[in-house]
């Protein structure tokens, strides 16, 4: 009886102290987030993308002809990792994703949208510093102006994507309201398969690898952005970025020439009460296609440069409705420019309605007009109506 009374204790003791390992063992919960969204919209020409917009095609191929659109691609699922136990370190993540991986221009039925991954990463934080590993948002150019289209001015003067990174993140903090962040990083360098300028041999051609893999290097980018909170709860952001990638044209008998894409950025946003607010952006760099400047154009191996920038303003005009308008360019330089597209800019104006907490109807008027070397203007009426539910 003793015997059996004290296995079962012993036991006890045992399943008490395994419970207790266990709980004190570092953990991380997962927080799912995301919206259901549904676009819909006239244009008065056809356009890049279709469901969305980063420039007109040019006019001569398509004449005036309208179309309809209706997608729910930008529908959007993510989960925020949270770590607990780990001490003083915080440990945290994010995997997120839409719909929209059919524009990479495989044909896919408008009904059988795929997955796209946008973000998978991972932070680890001790104090002021942070490391940022996995998939993210370019360091470059933080903000975006408020759209409803998908591409939100991307090719009209904004810039900056998502690629595979390592960044290191630095937050000052001189005073309660006032957070300096510095950070850098090497990122996944994407680029184009170009063909060196110099005379090929014969049966020499371009040896079918991404130049920004050829280079057999990572790019980089930095950042420096200052935030502040007035008395009154307005707020200050402004700062630069830049970037600098190194890339490799190279043929299939291994000769090659070097080039780079780069570019510099500044952003300010400026909300002096939570009623309304401004910012922008404005870029100069070169063989920005991969980061979305110069008009999505091809990298060039003399290097295709080109200046733009956006500016956007918003108003809480009531408890339920907010109103937003703003303007973006992209003005690549025309000098290595044989044909195609030189100049975009977007105009647009658009109002947001909460019909219940988290349900919100959209309503965007856009312009377009892109500019071909030699071939004129193209232009583009956009009317979108835009439904969301966020999670």
């Amino acid at each position: 009886m003793k015997r059996s009374m004290l296995i079962a204790v012993m036991a006890l003791v045992v399943v008490w102290g395994g419970a207790a390992i266990a709980g004190d063992a570092p953990t991380v919960n997962l927080n799912w987030y995301g919206y259901f969204k549904l676009d819909g919209a006239y244009d008065q020409n056809p356009t890049s993308h279709g469901n969305f917009i980063m420039w007109i095609p040019q006019a001569s191929a398509y004449g005036d002809k309208g179309q309809f659109t209706m997608t729910a691609n930008e529908t959007r699922l993510g989960l925020n990792a949270v770590g607990n136990g780990y001490g003083n370190v915080a440990v945290g993540g994010k995997l997120e994703v839409d719909l929209y991986a059919s524009i990479s221009g495989t044909a896919i039925a408008e009904n059988k949208a795929m997955l796209q991954l946008r973000h998978a990463y991972f932070t680890l934080e001790k104090g002021p510093v942070k490391l940022l590993a996995g998939q993210s948002w370019d360091l470059i150019s933080p903000l975006n102006p408020s759209t409803l289209n998908y591409a939100v001015l991307w090719g009209s003067g904004n810039t900056g994507y998502r690629r595979p990174q390592v960044s290191l993140w630095y937050t000052a903090k001189p005073s309660k309201t006032t957070d300096i962040v510095m950070a850098g990083g090497v990122f996944r360098t994407i680029g184009n398969d170009l063909t060196p300028t110099f005379t090929l041999a014969a049966g020499e051609a371009t040896d079918g690898v991404d130049d920004g893999t050829d280079a057999a290097l990572p790019s980089f980018q930095a950042l420096v952005d200052v935030k502040h909170t007035t008395a009154k709860g307005g707020t200050f952001r402004g700062g630069v970025s830049g970037l600098y990638g190194s890339m490799k044209a190279e043929t299939n008998q291994g000769r090659s020439q070097d080039y780079s894409a780069w570019a510099v950025i500044g952003h300010l946003a400026v909300s002096p009460s939570t009623r309304f607010g401004f910012s922008g952006e404005m870029f100069t760099g070169s063989n920005l296609g991969s980061y979305f400047g110069g008009i999505l154009r091809n990298s060039d191996v003399d290097g295709l440069e080109a200046t733009g920038g956006w500016v956007s303003t918003w108003v809480q005009a009531s408890k339920k409705m907010q109103v937003s308008a703003g303007y973006g360019i992209d003005d690549p330089k025309n000098d290595v420019i044989a044909s195609g597209r030189t100049k975009n800019s977007c105009l647009y104006g658009n109002l947001r309605y909460t019909l219940v907490p988290k349900a919100t109807v959209g309503l965007e008027l856009a312009h377009w007009q892109t500019e071909y070397k030699g071939a004129g203007n193209s232009d583009d009426v956009r009317i979108q109506t835009s439904f969301i539910l966020g999670f």
